[in-house]
């Protein structure tokens, strides 16, 4: 997998193609938007803070640059790692949009991430589905029972899962098994 340099190349580049109204991201942004329930969020991989920032959110990324582009635009992203979330309180709804498949170790992030949840949590995530080929910036793309079979072998529940149609993206919400 090839170094996620997309930040120091683009910079903030979530709020340009956010601002194109008619680019399928600002679509992709604001289904995320209306899809996330009320209540605390923890945007783990945060980036440039777009979403953490619509959402009221706070979240972590682990791109030093990403970061600082967040907290230029005063959005509550912090420097940190998925594979470490102790320390952090535990939130309504926890989201993992576009990152599991950056994951060298997917599962061990997802047994971090119910250290944050709380027993009713949701965890949100997007991903794109699997295509013909890997995205240089991927570790591994999931097909829809994949994604859901994997989630649930780490002790999740799939309450959902979409794909819309002109999407590639997969939008899954997942809660904890009791």
């Amino acid at each position: 997998m090839r170094e996620f340099d997309k930040y120091k190349r683009k910079g903030a580049y979530h709020w340009k193609d956010y601002a194109k109204k008619t680019s399928s991201y600002s679509k992709h942004v604001d289904r995320v938007v209306k899809w996330v329930r009320k209540g605390s969020s923890f945007d783990i991989g945060a980036g440039d803070g777009l979403i953490t920032h619509m959402l009221g959110a706070v979240g972590i990324d682990d791109n030093k640059i990403a970061v600082s582009l967040a907290k230029e635009r005063k959005v509550p992203v912090e420097l940190g790692s998925v594979y470490n979330l102790s320390g952090f309180k535990k939130f309504d709804n926890v989201l993992l949009l576009d990152v599991i498949e950056h994951l060298e170790l997917p599962g061990q992030a997802l047994l971090e991430i119910k250290k944050v949840m709380k027993e009713d949590s949701i965890l949100y995530i997007v991903t794109p589905h699997s295509g013909p080929e890997l995205d240089k910036y991927h570790v591994k793309e999931y097909r829809k029972e994949e994604l859901v079979e994997f989630v649930e072998s780490y002790g999740f529940h799939c309450l959902e899962i979409t794909q819309y149609s002109g999407c590639r993206r997969m939008y899954g919400r997942f809660e904890l098994c009791q």
